[in-house]
């Protein structure tokens, strides 16, 4: 009798282990079957990632006005951000800092090191093309304030003109307003095509197409590893999101 409680403690105990690891692995193991959970079109690794190469191949672009120069945004801040940084870990202590959407699930703190050094990859991947990148932009900013600067010294003297003539009474005040209408005119619609030929510069520099297209299957290498970590349920709960970080509304 002794002899048999001993060996069903035993099998209890072997039933306890295999189930803890049951529940360990099922942290670990995506579960591509679960039908219960779809991810919508827009939330797919391959979608994030080809709306990321759109918006470094195509990037914001603002304005050149009387006051402010053009600005190129090409690089969207989910590149350098450590989201998993803030989630919470499971059987350990809560984090200090729990950011917004990366704090609806839990995971094993052995996944979370592993999306740290996804992560830490990423950015070793990514590092001399964003560099590459920003180079770029940076010279057809360089060209695109020294053309704004031009069209505002051509404008100012234009103006200068219109004056001297109404004091000189070369011209009545009705003409010299429309003069200087007709000026601020000129000045705006060349301001407006300082933007569209920063556009056509960037998109026409083949170094940059390559060095956008390195940058994005960076990406992608990372959020194939960030789905494999988290497994598809918490990973749908964390792309549902982020994945508006992928792409912005700019102005065409």
């Amino acid at each position: 009798m002794h002899m048999k409680k001993h060996i069903r403690f035993i099998a209890l105990g072997l039933l306890g282990v295999t189930l803890t690891f049951a529940s360990c692995k099922k942290d670990e193991v995506i579960n591509d079957t679960n039908n219960t959970i779809q991810l919508a079109m827009d939330e797919t690794v391959e979608s994030l990632v080809d709306s990321l190469e759109d918006f470094m191949l195509d990037p914001f672009v603002s304005e050149a006005t009387e006051l402010e120069d053009v600005m190129i945004e090409s690089i969207p801040e989910v590149l350098d951000a450590d989201y998993f940084t803030f989630v919470e870990t499971r059987g350990g202590r809560k984090d200090s800092m729990i950011r917004s959407c990366s704090g609806v699930f839990k995971i094993l703190a052995a996944n979370k090191e592993k999306l740290r050094r996804a992560y830490l990859a990423k950015m070793d991947c990514m590092k001399d093309n964003k560099k590459a990148l920003r180079k770029y932009d940076s010279t057809v900013r360089a060209w695109a304030m020294s053309k704004r600067r031009e069209v505002l010294d051509k404008h100012k003297s234009a103006v200068g003109d219109i004056l001297a003539s109404f004091r000189k009474g070369d011209i009545t005040e009705r003409e010299r307003d429309a003069k200087l209408a007709a000026a601020k005119k000129a000045t705006t619609e060349a301001l407006i095509k300082i933007r569209v030929e920063v556009r056509q510069r960037i998109k026409n520099i083949r170094e940059r197409a390559a060095a956008a297209g390195i940058i994005k299957n960076c990406e992608k290498t990372y959020l194939r590893a960030v789905y494999n970590i988290l497994g598809k349920e918490n990973y749908a709960k964390w792309v549902k999101c982020h994945k508006m970080n992928y792409r912005k509304k700019r102005k065409k």
